[in-house]
């Protein structure tokens, strides 16, 4: 949709209680006008960030070339080391900005390095912002995971990003930095693991009305470790308590599971506002409910064994090779963090696709079920729920069929997608909508087209007609071929499985189901359900015990 530029808004009338239906076309214009006003303001406020961040940099260079008169010459300071001087002077120079901007020195100092780094090494980042076509907030992300590297490798981290500036959330763009990132830097993941582990903490930050923040920065893998824990802990909690929201149940399950020996009383004792809960047995495999009554949260969480589901490459697994694994939600983790998640894993599971593309086959119309197989390579295709912007991960969403199942849809990979349940909700109940597209008719910026058989290419339009074009970001298939393939070899007898490796045909589907109850789905929803991972080798495992800055927000 053309974007036309705006004219100063007239304050807004209060709207009538009950609108008249031929007000309706009026009410969506304005809307309309609205969308195109804040388009421009916020390409404007970008602008200015461009032009605040050119001025930082210049700063930040000043406190290097300046430092003789920036540092006093006599004192201690006089036989100081030249490194010592030079961080003098920064200190002296981001003093005199966060006086000026009435910001903190730490984030006067923040600022000022991001700036820096992309003035030196993400000038194309530098430039989208001071034209307005992204934020600053985008351009921080690719600031942050460039500094540390030299100019070439941040040169190719900000090619791979550069595309989703323009297009995606500063999550988003944080995402795709931090895989680009991992696949040009010099150092072995597993050696920066081991320094970047020793920041690690716990913060504690007080609110308003009674309440506080309490946080942690942990090794990724634990991190999802416990989130997963503590999810499903929540998901059996609420049982038939639908007052009780997700995140209400993930607080009181960590609270309970910190302080479970009576320091706090934080068993679900009756109350009018809390009635006693009746929960699924969780610790039983999914299958016809049962209920008994769980009177600690601890107990219930402690009954769930976290789940973390990792990618491993064969040759990482059988030590061959030293290629990252890819922790499902995060992106690559060390090589022998995966193979000792591969080790702990109860189950593995491989995905069977064609030699070539490593595209798995559809089953079109013979069945509405999305077959194990296809429906992990979409999970590793899409990563995230499709809507744009939308970071809810692909084994926490249904998976749609884009043109509905009883409109002729097929079950194929170029027709379905993943959806959280509040998108998927959004496209059958409102005016949003969404069609498949070719890779070359969505066209527009960044667009590197599809991989060959897996689509996954989505417009879509909003209710004021604006469209918005969503690409798959995730990782190709673990079965493509990168070089030549080794000549055929005559077919032979099968080799025996390995003990507990899921069979590659008909997967037991009851392996698959998340506990708990769900909410009920729209129509033409999967169930919602923990797809299975599909590349050579995944852990289920729970991650081993660890010896484990501030939190990146």
């Amino acid at each position: 949709m053309t974007t036309q530029t705006a004219g100063p808004l007239p304050a807004l009338a209060p709207a009538p209680a009950d609108r008249p239906a031929v007000h309706a076309d009026v009410e969506m214009s304005r809307l309309d006008h609205l969308l195109d006003a804040l388009a421009e303001v916020q390409a404007a406020i970008g602008t200015l960030e461009g032009r605040r961040a050119v001025l930082l940099a210049e700063a930040a260079q000043l406190a290097e070339r300046a430092e003789a008169r920036l540092v006093d010459d006599g004192g201690t300071a006089a036989r100081a080391t030249s490194s010592r001087r030079q961080e003098l002077a920064r200190r002296a120079v981001v003093a005199e900005v966060a006086t000026v901007l009435h910001v903190g020195e730490h984030a006067a100092g923040t600022l000022c390095d991001h700036a820096d780094a992309l003035r030196a090494k993400a000038p194309r980042t530098l430039a989208l912002l001071s034209a307005g076509r992204c934020s600053w907030a985008h351009a921080a992300r690719v600031a942050r995971h460039v500094a540390d590297l030299d100019e070439g490798d941040a040169r190719r981290v900000e090619e791979s990003v550069a595309p989703a500036l323009t297009t995606s959330t500063p999550g988003q763009v944080d995402a795709r930095a931090r895989r680009a990132r991992e696949n040009v830097h010099p150092e072995p993941v597993e050696v920066r693991h081991a320094r970047a582990v020793e920041a690690r903490g716990v913060y504690l930050d007080d609110g308003r009305d009674g309440m506080a923040w309490l946080s942690a920065h942990l090794p990724a893998v634990v991190a999802h470790a416990a989130y997963d824990r503590l999810t499903r802990t929540a998901t059996g909690l609420r049982g038939d308590n639908r007052s009780l929201g997700r995140s209400q149940g993930m607080a009181d399950a960590f609270a309970a599971l910190l302080l479970d020996d009576g320091t706090l009383d934080r068993t679900c004792v009756p109350t009018p506002a809390r009635p006693a809960l009746s929960v699924p047995d969780v610790t039983e495999p999914p299958g016809p409910a049962t209920s008994s009554t769980i009177p600690a949260l601890a107990a219930l969480a402690r009954s769930i064994r976290p789940r973390v589901t990792v990618t491993v490459p064969v040759l990482t697994l059988l030590g061959a090779a030293d290629v990252p694994g890819e922790l499902d939600g995060y992106g690559p983790v060390g090589p022998e963090v995966a193979r000792e998640l591969a080790e702990l894993a109860p189950s593995w599971r491989r995905v069977l696709t064609h030699p070539e593309t490593g595209v798995p086959l559809s089953v079109g119309r013979e069945s509405y079920t999305v077959p194990s197989a296809l429906r992990a390579a979409l999970a590793r295709r899409d990563e995230t729920c499709r809507f744009p912007g939308c970071g809810v991960a692909a084994h926490r969403a249904d998976l749609d069929h884009t043109t509905d199942w009883a409109a002729g849809g097929t079950t194929s990979a170029d027709n379905l997608a993943h959806l959280c349940r509040r998108h998927h909700v959004l496209k059958h109940q409102t005016g949003w909508s969404v069609r498949r597209v070719a890779p070359d008719e969505a066209g527009g910026e960044g667009a590197t087209g599809d991989r060959p058989g897996l689509g996954g290419t989505l417009e879509w339009t909003s209710p004021t007609g604006r469209r918005h074009v969503t690409r798959p970001d995730g990782r190709p298939p673990a079965s493509i071929h990168r070089s030549a393939p080794e000549p055929p070899v005559p077919p032979g007898p099968e080799p025996p499985a390995p003990p507990d490796v899921e069979p590659l045909t008909s997967p037991d589907p009851q392996r698959l189901a998340s506990p708990g109850p769900v909410p009920p789905a729209p129509p033409d929803a999967e169930p919602l359900t923990s797809p299975g991972p599909e590349a050579s080798a995944v852990s289920g495992a729970t991650p081993p015990p660890q010896d484990f800055g501030k939190p990146p927000f």
